[in-house]
């Protein structure tokens, strides 16, 4: 197959109608992680079983989620990425339309652990695709339009799900996510982007960093001892440990929303895909936040931002019987936690140019872990003591991640005190990229 741009982008410039495609399936697969909460009272009643069962299925799909990215992602590096996320879609169909027709806990958890399997796969792939089919003067673009898709499956996808399923059925949310999924199945087998590398307008030193062999058989044996100097680097066990436990706390208290406004406006009532959509609302405020957090540090918005937290998590059952202090209560959860998501990978990402891919997977590690672990974990919790103690425990969690992020920027101030009393080598700062105030 010829390497030179054809088809959809010879014609058009920049390739809309796949981005689009692309960014629809992460908005599904996004959409069906989040969505589960406020389904869970429905579903729970219709198999016969308790919130806190139903609730193992969000940890179902994060851990196949995270199977599925080391497992089924690195295919799409020996055969063709357009194939790869055709059939991660077709499974993630074939994973949705299993729930949607479960006579059971035993088939729903089936189906969620297929499409979390799926999702694994097609996420990282979907980022490879851009960046080996779509002209580098279109990447960037294109790579925000698909980041973005995740936003907008907690603004638009959840509180769509928790509608049609209040007015309809549970089971129509998941048949139109199986929908969605086949129509971005059948938009990326339609168009083509074009086979091989996109480096049209690359520069030099960007085409010979596109281009660059796969590591030798050495560098992948110590795979492993790398991996361990990446987690030692300064503050990056820190900021992975408070990405740990702000995700635990954060899933665990998301995951029984939905069940806890269902219980305070009644089933039936659109109230519960309303308040979720503020939360949501809240989210998206991180486009506008960031830039605010770049001026005033980082590190201290971070650690303000966790601080915050705490009390939030605590307050938002209290206030459940009061809609006003309720809405305020979920929208500011939704802003800060949108924040500090943000500035988490951000400052990851800072923290070692030599492992930056390395800190990173370990970033997705401790995200999807929490996922797993948040539901199974407190799911007891919630069918035993309620929302409000669910709130206190989450706070609590949150409060420890809020003192690591406290740690990490106080050694980094030390590190930086150090290196102006003594300047660093070049290796030392390609490895940490810098000490100083983020």
């Amino acid at each position: 197959m010829s390497d030179r741009l054809s088809g959809e982008e010879g014609a058009a410039g920049f390739p809309l109608l796949t981005v689009l495609a692309l960014m629809a399936g992460i908005f599904a697969v996004g959409s069906e992680e989040l969505v589960v909460s406020p389904l869970l009272v429905d579903m729970a009643a219709s198999f016969d079983t308790t919130v806190a069962v139903m609730a193992l299925s969000v940890s179902a799909y994060g851990v196949s989620t995270a199977i599925g990215a080391l497992l089924f992602a690195p295919l799409g590096d020996r055969f063709s990425r357009r194939l790869s996320l055709t059939i991660g879609m077709a499974a993630f169909v074939s994973g949705t339309l299993m729930c949607a027709f479960a006579t059971g806990p035993g088939l729903f958890f089936t189906g969620r652990a297929l499409a979390g399997l799926a999702t694994g796969a097609f996420v990282p792939t979907a980022y490879a695709f851009v960046g080996d089919h779509i002209a580098y003067r279109h990447r960037a673009k294109a790579m925000g339009i698909l980041v973005s898709s995740w936003s907008i499956s907690l603004v638009l996808g959840v509180p769509m799900g928790s509608f049609i399923g209040q007015w309809a059925n549970w089971r129509w949310t998941f048949g139109m996510l199986s929908v969605l999924g086949v129509f971005v199945a059948c938009v990326l087998l339609m168009t083509r982007v074009g086979a091989g590398p996109a480096t049209d307008g690359v520069p030099p030193q960007a085409t010979a960093s596109d281009t660059a062999p796969a590591p030798d058989p050495v560098s992948s044996q110590r795979w492993i001892q790398s991996a361990a100097r990446a987690f030692l680097a300064p503050k990056v066990s820190l900021y992975v440990l408070a990405t740990f436990l702000n995700m635990l706390g954060f899933y665990g208290m998301y995951t029984f929303l939905g069940s806890a406004l269902q219980y305070r406006f009644g089933d039936g009532s659109s109230m519960t895909g309303i308040m979720i959509l503020l939360y949501g609302l809240g989210f998206a405020t991180s486009f506008v936040t960031g830039r605010w957090a770049d001026k005033l540090g980082k590190e201290r918005v971070l650690i303000a931002l966790l601080g915050g937290l705490v009390p939030a998590l605590v307050a938002i059952p209290l206030v459940a019987g009061w809609t006003p202090l309720l809405v305020l209560c979920l929208f500011l959860w939704g802003a800060m936690q949108s924040l500090v998501v943000t500035l988490l990978s951000t400052l990851l990402s800072e923290s070692s140019q030599q492992y930056r891919g390395t800190v990173l997977a370990f970033y997705s590690l401790a995200t999807n872990l929490a996922v797993a672990l948040g539901a199974a974990l407190l799911g007891p919790l919630f069918t035993a003591y309620g929302f409000s103690a669910l709130g206190w425990v989450c706070a609590g969690i949150t409060l420890v991640a809020f003192v690591l992020s406290g740690w990490a920027q106080r050694r980094g101030s030390e590190r930086a005190a150090k290196d102006t009393a003594r300047p660093a080598t070049g290796s030392e700062r390609a490895a940490t990229g810098g000490g100083g105030r983020r």
